[in-house]
């Protein structure tokens, strides 16, 4: 099997750095690596020996699109027969990739795994499901963000990455091939690492909004509000609304909008879920 790595990259390139560390460092060495840098404003030159080491292939646009984009890019110029991608600020660990070839072997056509916190390592979260099901699809993205997932290119061409959401993603891309009926594996052990709370990421991000501007994280929620059905829809439109809440101001405005968006039922379910987390310190979410 061909597996074409893709890395999406915005003004990370010290972070870039130490992700293709860690595909310098796999037990199985990728096809190809294609990065595809999404307009970043920062320079990038501290990386192009990294770059050119492993015979990469570096794109730079002439204008931002954000990262769902930047991935059908990498498809579209990749040429292996698996895609498996990389974001910048994440770090495969070494025996990632042969992971990846010997499911795709015994017939996968997608994958997604677990892995640990990057920084934290004890922090492990994995799904124990050997395949995607739907109950775990139904509370939302309990697998892993796009640096564990991988796809047969083929599918990927025809299913490609809806560059209208700016998050969910990666639970649209599973719930989508979860209902094609493709064989979709998930490794029920930590195979790379994943940053949590970058300061330039989702949740910082969501810290600085109003409770005005939420529909814009509802996206994914209204998309597959079928598959979802109406209990899990509003707890996944009250946990967008009240996501990284102790960080947020106004946190009282926030309660009133998942009020009226979700109801008052899902929104007690989301504070006690909250406490259940803090009591029996389980691992944070994706």
């Amino acid at each position: 099997m061909k597996i074409s790595v893709v890395i999406t990259t915005y003004n990370r390139p010290d972070c870039l750095l130490e992700a293709l560390d860690g595909i310098k460092s796999q037990s199985c060495s990728p096809h190809e690596v294609i990065i595809i840098d999404d307009n970043s404003s920062c320079s990038y030159e501290s990386v192009m020996p990294a770059i050119s080491s492993l015979n990469a292939k570096y794109y730079r646009q002439s204008v931002s699109c954000g990262a769902n984009k930047a991935r059908n890019l990498g498809v579209e110029y990749s040429s292996g027969d698996i895609i498996a991608f990389l974001d910048d600020d994440d770090i495969w660990l070494p025996e990632y990739l042969t992971t990846l070839n010997e499911k795709y072997l015994k017939g996968a056509d997608a994958c997604v795994s677990g892995f640990k916190q990057l920084g934290k390592e004890e922090v492990v979260v994995v799904n124990k499901d050997t395949s995607v099901t739907k109950s775990s699809l139904l509370r939302g993205n309990t697998y892993c963000g796009m640096s564990g997932f991988s796809a047969k290119r083929e599918l990927l061409l025809q299913n490609t990455f809806d560059e209208s959401l700016n998050n969910g993603q990666d639970w649209d891309m599973y719930v989508r091939l979860f209902q094609l009926g493709v064989t979709f594996v998930n490794v029920p052990t930590p195979i790379f690492l994943y940053r949590f709370q970058n300061e330039d990421g989702i949740g910082a991000k969501v810290r600085k909004m109003k409770p005005t501007d939420i529909d814009k994280r509802l996206g994914s929620a209204y998309k597959h509000k079928i598959f979802l059905g109406e209990y899990w829809f509003k707890k996944r439109v009250c946990e967008q609304i009240l996501f990284s809440l102790k960080h947020k101001n106004a946190k009282v405005l926030w309660v009133k909008k998942a009020i009226e968006m979700a109801g008052i039922r899902a929104t007690i379910v989301f504070f006690i879920a909250a406490i259940k987390r803090k009591l029996l310190n389980t691992p944070m979410d994706i």
